[in-house]
């Protein structure tokens, strides 16, 4: 049985106001094609299919258009819900849609597999839509009652449901579709990009892969982080298919892509391919003078989405109008003249890929003159988590 793993579509988005709908049509349409060429059974998207919870229409006529287009060419496509989506309403009418589309947005399900027969028995998909550890908390509790509130405990909960089913099925062949930020290290550049949503619920986000060894898995397809990688490389393989488009500077140097996922006899290891996107729009981050930026040396880059930092030694006479002639997808413009200590006229006011509650520390230092005590920064971290978007 052959799987193509893909997440974080993000229809819907935009960068810097520019619209992306184009691109994501056209990668969209890339993948489609891939999967019939390579005769793939299963497409599984791996959560954040829209970028918001209330999507604009052209978003839902692009997924509407391929979710056809899959049915079409015989091929089963699961959806999970990922924290960028509203998993009960991605999910209210997944019980009229077609049969090879399925859609799961709803914590109940955790557990129960999608079954899909080749010659060699059932292949189990088990789909697990993002786990929001204060609702999940509740909902995958036991007998012992609540869950405790983390991204580690719910997750556990919802594997071992997964674990028990597979092992009373006497299955041996079983993946499965999730949505969070797995890894076995703390937090990142290396792994994270500026483009996904904070998940910290009490000061962790991370879920250990070794929370899923020995449950009768053989591949987990993840969503959430936008870099595609490979977390585990067994018992069970791991890994995130990446974002179907760059989505923030952060992404510039990265390869878009999808994986194949090969799924042969029991026993068998799952097999990997990952098969490149288009690239869409090229996306760079330029450094110089303004005289150089302007000058035939970027000509490649001018129609790119592009970071314009400007290093004249005092700043330049229209500097942002001159740059939007040449760059006219410029999503950032700075000045930094070149030798000057960024550090020691304080930090700018750009605080994205930081932690939230570090920069709201930062203010609490700069207006005190004393650094946060631990019980300010649980509180900011407690309000932060209250009133972050899910």
């Amino acid at each position: 049985m052959r799987l193509l793993h893909t997440s974080d579509w993000h229809l819907g988005r935009s960068l810097h106001g520019f619209t992306l709908h184009a691109e994501q049509a056209t990668a969209v349409d890339a993948i489609i094609r891939l999967a019939a060429d390579q005769a793939v059974d299963v497409v599984v998207v791996a959560g954040d299919i829209f970028d918001r919870a209330v999507p604009p229409v052209e978003a839902l006529r692009l997924l509407n258009s391929a979710l056809a287009r899959f049915d079409e060419l015989g091929i089963l496509t699961i959806i999970t819900a990922g924290n960028h989506d509203s998993g009960d309403r991605l999910a209210t009418y997944s019980g009229l849609l077609r049969d090879r589309v399925r859609i799961v947005g709803s914590l109940a399900d955790v557990g129960t597999p999608i079954e899909v027969d080749d010659e060699y028995g059932p292949v189990l998909i088990y789909p697990l839509p993002y786990l929001e550890p204060d609702i999940a908390r509740h909902e995958l509790a036991g007998a012992d009652g609540d869950l405790a509130r983390s991204h580690e405990s719910v997750m556990a909960a919802a594997l071992t449901r997964i674990g028990a089913d597979i092992q009373a099925r006497g299955g041996s062949r079983a993946v499965a579709v999730g949505h969070a930020f797995v890894a076995d290290v703390a937090v990142s550049s290396d792994i994270t990009t500026e483009s996904e949503r904070d998940l910290t619920i009490g000061g962790v986000q991370v879920v250990p892969t070794a929370l899923f060894a020995g449950r009768g898995l053989a591949y987990v397809a993840m969503g959430h982080l936008h870099r595609p990688q490979v977390m585990r490389e067994a018992d069970p393989a791991i890994s995130y298919s990446g974002s179907l488009l760059r989505y923030s500077l952060s992404e510039s140097g990265h390869g878009k892509s999808v994986v194949l996922v090969d799924i042969g006899a029991p026993g068998v290891p799952v097999a990997l391919e990952r098969v490149a996107l288009p690239d869409g729009r090229g996306m760079a981050r330029l450094t110089g003078l303004m005289a150089d930026l302007l000058g035939e040396a970027h000509a490649a880059n001018r129609q790119e989405f592009v970071e314009l930092i400007v290093t004249d030694a005092t700043y330049p006479e229209r500097m942002h109008a001159r740059l939007d002639e040449v760059f006219p997808f410029a999503l950032r413009k700075e000045h930094r003249p070149a030798g000057v200590d960024v550090d020691a006229h304080g930090a700018r006011g750009d605080a994205r890929g930081r932690d939230p509650v570090e920069v709201m520390s930062d203010f609490v230092h700069k207006v005190t003159g004393r650094e946060a005590t631990a019980t300010e920064v649980d509180l900011l971290r407690s309000v932060y988590e209250d009133v972050r978007p899910g």
